[in-house]
């Protein structure tokens, strides 16, 4: 291809997608989608599970994809840099989710986890980047609709919030961890080494003495998984962070919850609660607050001289596996 290339879960990127809305789209309805189809997929395997299987088959796929680039080999320190990032974006951060939606409905999963941005803000603060009075307040009422989900929630629910948190935040950790190298190598060798790490944990828990339970629907959510949410999504977001600000290429973490919200109700029968509804109207608001005010201008220092930016920490927008 001349000019700028397609790179599924690289940093360059190429405007094979067109423009904005149909990246945008794509975002928004496959990462508000995820959420129902990893519930459809527990209904034929185990958490851990299907998670491994998941992430071993976008990691192959992408592997030979870069081998098809003739893509150069990873040196050791990005290899060791790669095995810690997917362990904690793939393993713990999605193989968490998975794991959670055995004791919380699926619309309930995606609000927790979309306090992802919330806790950015709280790790830039403890790394150098002071945050805004904005932010701060979007934190607070991010966590005030954690609070209320949690109290719409069981003890079985309670235990699924107990796997979310710490998977939110280990997907926080993993991102600012990221190099984010050109190329889909290091995002294979990421998800290769979080698929192997999630067997070993499914072989741990005791998750292959329990028989398979294939069928049409549980197929078909793991081949949606991989294709669009491992694959297709990562794809459109790249395209977004190059070619939009930053508002709108995380617009979908305010965007997807709802819609993840709305498709359990509708294909799963999950209820619409007033916890569930005060929560997801929380938390939407604190993340439009807390990404809209990212998004605008820091004035740089005087000393910063011009055309070389003030140094500071990668980009804090939340990435997605699928």
């Amino acid at each position: 291809m001349g000019g700028r290339r397609v790179l599924l879960a690289g940093r360059s990127v190429s405007p094979a997608f067109g423009g904005t809305a149909v990246p945008l789209a794509v975002t928004w309805l496959v990462w508000g989608t995820t959420y129902l189809a990893i519930a459809f997929g527990l209904r034929g395997t185990e958490p851990l599970t299907l998670s491994s299987v998941r992430f071993l088959t976008a990691g192959l796929l992408l592997w030979c994809l870069a081998e098809r680039r003739r893509e150069p080999p990873l040196t050791p320190v990005r290899r060791r840099g790669a095995a810690l990032v997917g362990v904690l974006l793939f393993s713990v951060g999605m193989g968490g989710v998975a794991l959670a939606e055995e004791y919380v409905d699926s619309g309930t999963t995606a609000l927790f986890i979309a306090t992802v941005p919330l806790w950015s803000v709280l790790l830039n603060t403890v790394r150098g980047r002071p945050a805004r009075g904005a932010e701060w307040a979007g934190v607070w009422l991010g966590l005030a609709g954690v609070a209320v989900l949690s109290a719409g929630l069981g003890r079985d629910g309670l235990t699924g919030a107990a796997i979310l948190l710490p998977a939110a935040m280990c997907w926080v950790l993993g991102s600012h961890l990221d190099d984010h190298a050109a190329g889909v190598r290091g995002p294979a060798a990421q998800m290769l080494a979080g698929g192997a790490a999630l067997a070993v944990a499914a072989a741990v828990r005791g998750e292959f003495a329990s028989p398979p339970r294939p069928t049409w629907g549980a197929v078909l959510a793991l081949a949606y998984l991989v294709v669009f949410g491992s694959l297709l999504a990562m794809a459109a977001y790249r395209h977004l962070t190059a070619h939009t600000g930053p508002a709108l290429a995380t617009s979908y973490a305010f965007v997807a919850p709802v819609i993840a919200v709305l498709s359990g109700a509708l294909f799963l029968d999950e209820p619409l609660t007033a916890h569930v509804l005060a929560g997801t109207a929380l938390i939407a608001v604190a993340l439009s607050t807390t990404l809209l005010t990212r998004s605008r201008p820091v004035a740089q220092p005087m000393t910063t001289a011009p055309g070389h930016p003030a140094r500071g920490g990668r980009g804090t927008g939340p990435r997605r596996g699928g």
